[in-house]
């Protein structure tokens, strides 16, 4: 574990901080690696750290009492987990877990709600992150209700790309097929007609995407203003 000293943040909500907002946190922040599969935020408990994500990628989650479970939103450099701190709450329903591997820079919950409470400036930049993190949720919602699976894992595959430094994405047909709440078959069958088409490729825990321009295309009206506002905020 480091204590901050570089600096380039890839982090973009650390890296667009004053130099008087970023010394607020910089003496709590610790660099520390992400390793994958990891729970970040647990349903119904205590929220202890936040994370400023480097590197890697972030997977929110909605779940059921009865066991059922769908991604609702992504974090990767443009943002942070998790934002209900920055709203004064220290707990979630929401269940939060690294799906690809990297680094974040750590802070605990409480020192994070006292550089709050310490600048306006501070408050409104995260503020602004986590109201589009809500248009990102709301937007997922409304292509999980209205756009066809291949239109919904296309606008997926888009924002992961959004929040990764390389084309080749690194996840397999379980993984996709919870994150969109459909039978692994379902998957497997649009990823085929995306690779049919030329637009990527599929191995084994390999998706590379060789036209995005295409993709995007094929993602239609469940990508586009909503997505770009929640890298922007970042």
């Amino acid at each position: 574990m480091d204590s901050i000293g570089i600096s380039i943040l890839g982090n973009q909500l650390l890296a667009g901080l004053s130099a008087d907002d970023l010394a607020l946190l910089k003496p709590q922040l610790a660099l520390v690696d992400l390793m994958q599969n990891q729970v970040l935020v647990e349903p119904d408990e205590e929220i202890l750290h936040c994370w400023f994500i480097e590197a890697g990628i972030a997977s929110i989650v909605a779940g059921t009492v009865r066991g059922d479970q769908t991604e609702v939103g992504l974090v990767g450099r443009d943002g942070m987990v998790d934002v209900a701190v920055l709203h004064t709450l220290n707990h979630s329903l929401l269940l939060v877990f690294v799906q690809a591997p990297g680094q974040a820079y750590r802070i605990s919950a409480s020192a994070l709600q006292d550089a709050l409470l310490r600048s306006d400036t501070l408050r409104g930049t995260l503020l602004h992150y986590a109201y589009a993190l809500l248009i990102q949720v709301a937007s997922t919602t409304l292509a999980n209700a209205s756009c066809t699976l291949e239109e919904r894992l296309a606008r997926w595959l888009l924002m992961y790309h959004d929040r990764s430094e390389r084309n080749e994405l690194f996840m397999t047909h379980e993984i996709l097929s919870l994150m969109l709440n459909v039978r692994r078959a379902g998957v497997s069958l649009s990823l085929k007609g995306l690779q049919t088409r030329s637009i990527l490729t599929s191995r084994r825990g390999v998706i590379t995407i060789t036209d995005r321009f295409a993709l995007e295309k094929v993602a239609c009206d469940a990508y586009g203003a909503p997505e770009r506002l929640a890298i922007r905020a970042g």
